[in-house]
């Protein structure tokens, strides 16, 4: 059973300068935020991982206004259920996700193959500005009205936290350290068939700690954590992973994009 099903996409880094400069001319605070990220060119997710520079890609702090598009015309009540997914972030925050015929910014697939593709996968935040438009920016493998709406929760909101620009909450220093590496990359070798390079990667490498996309605390039960099994920590006890938005989740989504901006005096 794999128990870290999302993988965020990312840009290889020829794009990488591009995305920065798109980022801070939709909100200037991202050129205060950057940090080194180990990149594989797409196409190669076995290739050589360079390093490269990410800027903050937070959108405005006036708010979160994307145009989706579903990219293989799945049924309307399916769409309506994902968007109301999309959209539970809006319960704190500034943040609206609306439904176009056109070419949407959030660009939503359900793709089983190839493998590089498959699975549950968001870039994250201003990232997907920098995509050709008949690319996805989401990938929601095999989603029907079938899938428990538990499922929608923990997956659909997850992915959504991602295009507002939040990082793995799992990914954070603290909680990385709790884990066995040795015990890691025998586990998701078994599990997922991951290499030892891609267990650095989707496990082992922590975020920066200066991230301003950071709370002072990392949050087990955020809906940006995945469960990490006790078989790989080195207590034994596993990293409970969050099912749904928390209340430290909305709270930190408010404060990123407030529904009311302070007006200066």
């Amino acid at each position: 059973m794999a128990l870290i099903t999302c993988r965020p996409k990312s840009l290889p880094p020829d794009r990488l300068p591009s995305a920065a400069r798109k980022a801070i001319e939709v909100n200037p605070a991202n050129a205060a935020e950057h940090h080194r990220v180990a990149r594989t060119p797409v196409g190669r997710p076995g290739g050589r991982k360079r390093l490269a520079v990410v800027r903050g890609r937070r959108w405005p702090v006036s708010g979160v206004r994307l145009s989706v598009a579903f990219l293989d015309s799945p049924p309307r009540d399916l769409r309506k259920r994902i968007l109301l997914h999309l959209n539970a972030w809006s319960e704190s925050a500034n943040v609206r996700f609306a439904e176009t015929r056109g070419v949407g910014e959030v660009r939503i697939a359900r793709i089983d193959f190839p493998p590089v593709d498959a699975g549950y996968w968001s870039y994250i935040g201003t990232e997907i500005l920098e995509l050709e438009e008949d690319q996805p920016t989401m990938n929601l493998e095999g989603f029907t009205m079938h899938v428990s709406e538990r499922e929608f929760r923990r997956v659909v909101r997850h992915e959504a936290g991602h295009t507002l620009g939040f990082e793995h909450e799992h990914m954070r220093s603290d909680l990385v350290k709790r884990i066995d590496r040795a015990k890691a990359f025998r586990f998701y070798d078994r599990d997922q068939g991951w290499t030892r390079e891609e267990v650095k990667e989707q496990v082992l490498t922590p975020l920066s700690a200066r991230s301003l996309y950071g709370t002072a605390e990392s949050d087990p039960h955020s809906i940006m954590c995945y469960q990490i099994p006790a078989q790989v920590t080195k207590s034994g006890r596993a990293i409970a992973g969050g099912v749904d938005i928390n209340e430290k989740d909305y709270a930190f989504a408010a404060a990123i994009y407030p529904k009311r901006l302070r007006k200066r005096r």
